[in-house]
């Protein structure tokens, strides 16, 4: 391999891809479109659905696809041998290996990368989960400490993750912050006559307050707690308000929990929340279910730098966060552009949300701050101009 290469050939390792739709995928595939006047890109995956091609090509990428069942483990042994089978043309035609997060299937990648001369990317997604020191301490995960210690860049999207490669030894020299990007023209406010036309279209009501939540059926992601907060600050104001759920209740995906999702539909049925209560299993538009909504939660335990926040402040809406050390305090100034609250503190929540519900001008200039915070902060444009001197950054030594 040599920089004779006008444009940095990159492998995006990530473990779901468009059409399906997670907070990795959706990054990957932002910062792919922000990159492709000047880097050639494909994607490696796996996926669970089977009614998905192995090979395709979307938008002008192509994408491969292994199929696994995190249920059933003998379908990582039919991946892993898919894989291999594929590894010599990955590494012939790749400069780059990009993976976007900690997985089992690093290891033979990373391995192949190695062997080939091909540098290697690790972004790191969340805290508490694929950060260095969190891998360390995994019990059975000596694959991913092996893989880890092989990588030549790391990417921390926020303060918190380059402490934690601090904390493992990891040489500054090898880091690099980067947060997650936002398109901060797909995610725009709306004036109050679009957004009108918007819930017309999406079938919400013209006056009542929407609360918007983004993200898997999870207990980590917290919906449950976010059901308990707005049905309490509900009661407390009889306020008209819709709990707008987008992310997946689909058990057939590993983030999902099916009891939490039955525990909180048993109580909309009993409650006779249905007009109240609207739940999008899957959307490519997610942004003009955000331009119709007036506020945004993020009841998350753990996050790294989540997507789904930065584009609902990027549209205008004021965020209420889970306080989350080097997380979401590095995204959230206390009352400017958002508020937090303690971690599964209901309460807290509730209160929020009520005092919103009774004075929406101030959620609104809350919404206009975070937006402008967004568009000088996390603009696709600069996060994708650091990773493309990233990328000419580690092809150099190898030239």
């Amino acid at each position: 391999m040599t920089t004779a290469h006008v444009r940095p050939r990159v492998l995006m390792v990530v473990g779901a891809y468009f059409p399906e739709l997670a907070g990795g995928s959706l990054q990957c595939r932002t910062l792919i479109g922000a990159l492709r006047d000047r880097v050639d890109f494909s994607v490696f995956t796996t996926t669970a659905d089977r009614s998905l091609p192995g090979a395709a090509e979307i938008e002008g990428v192509r994408v491969d696809r292994v199929f696994v069942d995190v249920k059933h483990p003998a379908t990582k042994l039919t991946a892993t041998a898919a894989m291999l089978g594929r590894l010599p043309a990955l590494t012939a035609s790749h400069d780059i290996f990009h993976f976007h997060g900690f997985t089992e299937k690093m290891l033979p990648l990373v391995a192949a990368a190695k062997l080939a001369r091909r540098p290697t990317i690790e972004k790191m997604t969340s805290l508490g989960w694929d950060d260095p020191v969190s891998i360390e301490r995994r019990p059975h995960g000596w694959w991913l400490r092996a893989a880890m210690r092989r990588v030549d860049r790391f990417v921390a999207i926020n303060p918190a993750m380059r402490d934690r490669c601090r904390d493992a030894g990891i040489p500054d020299a090898q880091v690099r912050t980067i947060p997650n990007g936002v398109d901060t023209t797909r995610f725009s406010p709306v004036d109050a006559a679009r957004r009108r036309e918007v819930r017309a279209r999406l079938g919400l009501p013209a006056s009542a307050t929407v609360v918007a939540f983004v993200g898997f059926w999870s207990r980590e992601k917290g919906p449950h707690l976010l059901f308990d907060a707005w049905t309490r600050a509900r009661r407390a104001t009889d306020h008209p308000t819709v709990l707008l759920y987008i992310g997946s209740t689909n058990a057939a995906h590993a983030e999902v929990d099916a009891t939490l999702v039955q525990q909180v539909r048993d109580h909309v049925t009993r409650d006779g929340l249905e007009p109240w209560v609207r739940f999008v299993e899957q959307t490519p538009a997610v942004e003009s279910y955000l331009q119709a909504s007036d506020i945004f939660v993020l009841p998350s335990a753990r996050e790294g730098l989540s997507n789904a926040l930065l584009e609902a402040m990027a549209v205008g809406l004021p965020p209420i966060v889970t306080a989350i050390p080097g997380a979401t305090d590095a995204v959230i100034e206390e009352g400017v552009t958002g508020w937090t609250v303690p971690p599964g503190d209901r309460d807290a929540l509730a209160a929020r949300l009520q005092q919103l519900f009774l004075r929406p001008d101030c959620g609104a200039q809350v919404g206009r701050a975070a937006r402008a915070s967004v568009v000088e902060r996390f603009s696709i444009t600069a996060v994708a101009d650091a990773y493309y001197d990233l990328y000419r950054t580690v092809i150099a030594p190898l030239g």
